[in-house]
């Protein structure tokens, strides 16, 4: 008789889960706060040429726009792959994607064109006159500031 009074507790017993949310909660809010955003903005297919002058920024310019440029000229930014003329790889042109990360920008912080820097990390394999190309888009468009990313050689 005892037994069976045993057997009827334990399957009345139930967990109380809110310290358990409370700690998974705290661990989320915790590694977004410490995640490492300046690494989720790199492409993983670009390959960064080498330079011995090339220096690590001092510090990240305020408003800025990167631009990643593979070696088979596709254009990322942000999530959209671009192409600078009309047979590129995407419908979507590089002007009309940097054209709308401008208004953005405008809009939402009042940030005009020529405060924005446009961070450019061109493939090592993919032809100065491409990157050029890309430059004179962003020109067209009002942002006069750009910033070329390498790859430090160590020694």
């Amino acid at each position: 008789m005892a037994r069976r009074r045993e057997l009827s507790n334990l399957q009345q017993a139930d967990t109380n889960m809110t310290s358990m949310i409370d700690v998974v909660f705290l661990l989320i809010s915790f590694f977004t706060l410490v995640m490492n955003f300046s690494q989720a903005e790199q492409h993983e297919e670009i390959a960064l040429p080498k330079s011995e002058i090339a220096q690590p920024p001092d510090a990240a310019p305020p408003e800025m726009i990167t631009l990643q440029i593979g070696a088979d000229h596709r254009v990322f930014l942000g999530a959209k792959v671009c192409g600078i003329e009309s047979d590129d790889y995407a419908a979507t042109s590089l002007a009309a994607a940097v054209r709308e990360e401008l208004d953005v920008l405008y809009l939402v912080r009042r940030v005009d064109p020529k405060d924005v820097t446009v961070v450019i990390r061109g493939d090592a394999n993919v032809e100065t006159s491409y990157v050029q190309k890309a430059i004179a888009v962003c020109q067209a468009l009002g942002a006069d500031s750009y910033v070329l990313r390498a790859r430090q050689v160590r020694e």
